[in-house]
């Protein structure tokens, strides 16, 4: 970053805000930290940090992977019976002391309630289930696949307002022979067609997947930067009812009281359901988004980012 300003010095002087969905929450507070670190080292231009825009973020993914049987229990997707039976046996976590050091292993009998638990939910059984679901509970998943493309067959969007097969149409453009000529792609000839990074050749490191994201929002926050956090309420894998638990625990930690909380509307349409912690961290639901809400309900994470991010700031 510092190599770019030098390059395009105009910017220098600019705001700058940071935004990241789901894994970003890991990487964007971290890079907000450098940033702010590089400021007090630094003898050269600041970087003028003025905010964070996190969507759907992972934050604390061990208790997330419970927070989705809450999520699941309740939209009554699965009944009392199975959500108080899962909630005793993989009770393992203590939200108060999160370490990803501390390692978590959940017995057989809590793996098989949870995955009990994914099959009621979506009325399915092994053979037909689809953890994809978990993104967009209540739309359907993508059926097609990139040959149907190759082929030329029509592929309709799957669900009202959401083109769910839009990963594929990226990933079917992207290997066109025209399209990789047009911007220089692919000038060694690869013997393998492009895809996308949520595939087999994606790696997570699962140490890091499991870090507290809380101490880098709190010293981010003390610092006087503003976080603003918006997670759809169709999401499965990082669900709205963990998110808003776990600034709850931040909150409390900055001795923070939950100042707001009321309905937001986008244009003439309900949003979904703000909560401001004091002055610098607010959180917002995202009415019928998935866990790509940029994606799922575009013009709301603008309405969100304009509304709510830039004037706020302001």
């Amino acid at each position: 970053m510092q190599k770019w300003y030098e390059k395009y010095p105009v910017f220098k002087s600019k705001d700058l805000y940071l935004a990241g969905s789901s894994f970003a929450g890991h990487f964007v507070p971290n890079l907000a930290n450098a940033l702010l670190d590089d400021n007090k080292q630094s003898k050269q231009s600041k970087f003028n940090l003025k905010g964070l825009v996190l969507g759907n973020p992972m934050l604390r993914k061990k208790l997330d992977d419970i927070a989705k049987i809450d999520f699941f229990f309740s939209r009554e997707m699965i009944n009392s019976s199975l959500y108080n039976e899962i909630k005793k046996e993989c009770n393992a976590i203590d939200e108060n002391n999160y370490f990803s050091s501390i390692k978590t292993t959940w017995s057989a009998k809590c793996k098989n309630l949870v995955f009990e638990a994914d099959l009621a939910a979506f009325k399915t059984d092994a053979h037909n289930y689809s953890p994809q679901k978990l993104f967009d509970v209540f739309r359907p998943p993508c059926a097609k696949t990139e040959q149907d493309l190759n082929l030329g067959k029509q592929v309709p969007i799957v669900s009202t307002e959401v083109d769910m097969c839009h990963p594929l149409r990226v990933q079917f453009y992207f290997n066109l022979p025209e399209v990789q000529k047009a911007f220089h792609g692919n000038q060694t000839n690869l013997s393998y067609r492009w895809k996308g990074c949520f595939t087999a050749n994606f790696k997570y490191n699962e140490a890091d997947k499991d870090l507290d994201m809380l101490p880098a929002l709190k010293n981010l926050l003390q610092q006087s930067i503003p976080i603003t956090i918006f997670s759809g309420d169709q999401d499965g894998i990082i669900p709205i009812e963990g998110t808003l638990q776990h600034l709850e625990k931040l909150a409390e930690e900055l001795n923070i009281k939950l100042t707001k909380e009321e309905t937001w509307n986008s244009g003439t349409k309900e949003g979904g359901v703000k909560y401001e912690f004091g002055d610098l961290l607010k959180f917002l639901t995202v009415k019928g988004g998935n866990h790509h809400v940029t994606s799922s309900r575009p013009s709301q994470a603008f309405s969100i980012f304009s509304n709510f991010t830039i004037n706020w700031m302001h």
